[in-house]
């Protein structure tokens, strides 16, 4: 497993393909690690040169407890590997790291895909009752330190979306699921994250490169309205909703969104 030694942290990663073809640099989930991207990173690797890594904190990237930016650690992923130039995709905070990378140095994005992602700054919408039920239920079991039953409130939270039971999803994404969130996080973790200045939620017409927005229709309620405010802040995004996930869709229905992926890419020479 190669590493990337950067201040405070070792980034774990992978590439495929050739570099001399166009890079995609995978970000992954908070409810995940950078196996999520398996069948996208595998199906791409054929005509791109593919990167995906464990974020600071995340999966095989342990990180102290000190001040860091995530946006930051994109482009030392890219130095290390030789890219100058990649297009980035992202799943939830994934997207919001990727479009913080873009805005902080757009000559190094070509491109922006993002997966039920807000961007950073947006303001809390209305939960409703019952997603305010189950962030409780998390809350609490964090505080407890019980991380297996914020495994499975996570899970049903995030995966399934607060829409959806058990009985509404393939039993085998459910368990690929379980098995990306357990050891995602390190709990124990205490880095602080620099923001970005101004927030990218003021910024969205700042973004120049062709954008993808991907949204599931089971999705939480904050991820639907950034889905809405990045298609209207970004000039020319298109959008691409999925009637039949939640957070996750590059994982439930990967056939689909790397197809979707493909013709994004393709149609706009990344």
């Amino acid at each position: 497993m190669p590493v990337i030694e950067v201040p405070g942290a070792r980034l774990a990663y992978d590439t495929a393909g050739d570099p001399a073809h166009p890079a995609v640099v995978f970000i992954h989930a908070g409810v995940a690690t950078r196996a999520m991207w398996d069948p996208q990173f595998a199906d791409l690797s054929t005509d791109h040169f593919v990167i995906r890594y464990d974020t600071r904190g995340f999966g095989e990237s342990p990180g102290e407890d000190e001040e860091f930016a995530d946006r930051h650690d994109v482009f030392a992923v890219m130095d290390a590997v030789g890219i100058d130039l990649a297009t980035l995709v992202g799943a939830s905070r994934g997207g919001r790291i990727s479009l913080d990378a873009l805005l902080d140095i757009p000559a190094r994005v070509a491109g922006l895909v993002t997966v039920g992602s807000t961007p950073s700054g947006q303001h809390d919408g209305d939960a409703t009752p019952r997603e305010r039920e189950i962030i409780a239920q998390m809350e609490a079991a964090s505080e407890a330190g019980d991380y297996e039953e914020l495994v499975r409130i996570e899970v049903a939270y995030w995966d399934l979306g607060p829409t959806r039971d058990i009985g509404d999803v393939d039993p085998a994404f459910l368990q690929r699921a379980i098995e990306l969130n357990v050891g995602a996080a390190h709990w124990d973790f205490a880095g602080l994250d620099q923001p970005l200045e101004p927030a990218a939620v003021s910024r969205l017409g700042e973004v120049g490169v062709p954008a993808l927005v991907v949204v599931g229709d089971h999705d939480e309620t904050d991820s639907r309205a950034g889905y809405d405010l990045l298609l209207a802040g970004i000039a020319g995004a298109e959008g691409f909703r999925f009637a039949d996930s939640a957070h996750l869709p590059s994982v439930e229905h990967p056939d689909r969104f790397t197809a979707r992926l493909r013709e994004f890419l393709g149609k706009n020479g990344l």
